[in-house]
Formats: C-alpha cells, structure tokens, sequence
C-alpha cells in the first residue's frame, strides 16, 4: 500500500496517520464558525463518505451517486446560490466561499467527480490545532505547491469555514508537533 491509495486515505480520515508524511505538505489554516472539534467532525465524515464512494465505483464507466455523501452536504451542493435554512454553519461557508473563491456553487455531483483517483492531486492528511488555536487542514499534495483543488476549499467553506487563509506548503515536522483533531475518542 502507499500513502496514495483510498485505504491509506481512508485511514487518515479515521485516525492519526501512522506513516511518516512527505517533507512538505498542503496547509489550510480555517477559522471555523463554531466550535473546532465539530467543524473537524463535520468536514472528516464530508470526506470520509467521499472516498468511500470513489472505493466502489468505476469514474469511467459507472454513473456516481452522490447520495451517501451527508444531507447537509448535498443541501448545501444543489448548485444553487439559495442558503439552506436548518444548516446555517454551512449557508455561512456557503456564502463565504462564493464571497472568497468562486461565485459559481458547486453542485453534488460534479463535486464528486473531482474525486476520481485519476484526476485528483490531493489526498487528505489530517486535521489539527496549531499552538495559537487555529484549525489547521493538512492534505498531501506531493510537494506541489499549486494544484487544482477547488472541491477541497468547497469542502472546507461548507464544513463551516468563516474565513480559510491561502494555501501553503509547510514542513511536515509542524504537522508531527500538533494534535489532531474531530477523531473519535
């Protein structure tokens, strides 16, 4: 197995990664709108069915469903410009992202196809707090410091995001120093 694979991914989602990480990684630092450990649960279980999805399908060949992605989720991904009125954490990151990165919603089903292990350049790594409090989201990105990966920032607003600082590249050694967050006790 490699740290690219869904299992290895998967893995992540559920538990401190055990492997050692690249020397560098992708680094999203958020301020959540409501509390830090239920915006790491809100966006780990958005990515944990998102790669269970793509563990079973065929992206070439198979018609994707999105509907074991959360209902909150797929409330907030109709493609639509419209908030949601029972999630207001995530019409907040809705409209925040359309503010900040793009005016155009995404839409459920485009937004899982991004998820093709072919296509994308991004896998996840953890969540964390830094030593000042900030959420931090770390994703593998091979070392690249620009990569397309516009459904992780959807992901990221929707979870609840207020504001999500540009993406960096940060030694992996920063990482290994913090404590994850929104895993299960």
């Amino acid at each position: 197995m490699s740290r690219y694979d869904l299992e290895s991914e998967g893995r992540r989602l559920d538990w401190r990664p055990s492997e050692e990480p690249i020397s560098l990684l992708g680094l999203l630092v958020v301020t959540p709108l409501a509390d830090a450990g239920e915006y790491a649960e809100r966006l780990r279980s958005l990515l944990t069915s998102a790669i269970a999805i793509c563990k079973t399908v065929d992206f070439e060949h198979d018609d994707v469903s999105e509907g074991e992605l959360p209902s909150w989720f797929l409330d907030l991904s109709d493609g639509s410009n419209e908030s949601v009125q029972d999630d207001s954490i995530g019409a907040i990151g809705k409209s925040r992202y359309l503010e900040s990165r793009d005016d155009r919603p995404w839409d459920a089903g485009d937004w899982i196809y991004c998820f093709d292990p072919d296509l994308r350049k991004w896998s996840w790594w953890d969540i964390t707090f830094d030593e000042t409090g900030a959420v931090c989201v770390w994703f593998d990105t091979k070392g690249e410091a620009h990569i397309p990966c516009e459904e992780l920032w959807w992901a990221v607003f929707v979870a609840g995001a207020q504001e999500v600082d540009p993406m960096t590249l940060e030694k992996s050694s920063v990482w290994g120093q913090q404590e994850s967050i929104g895993l299960p006790q």
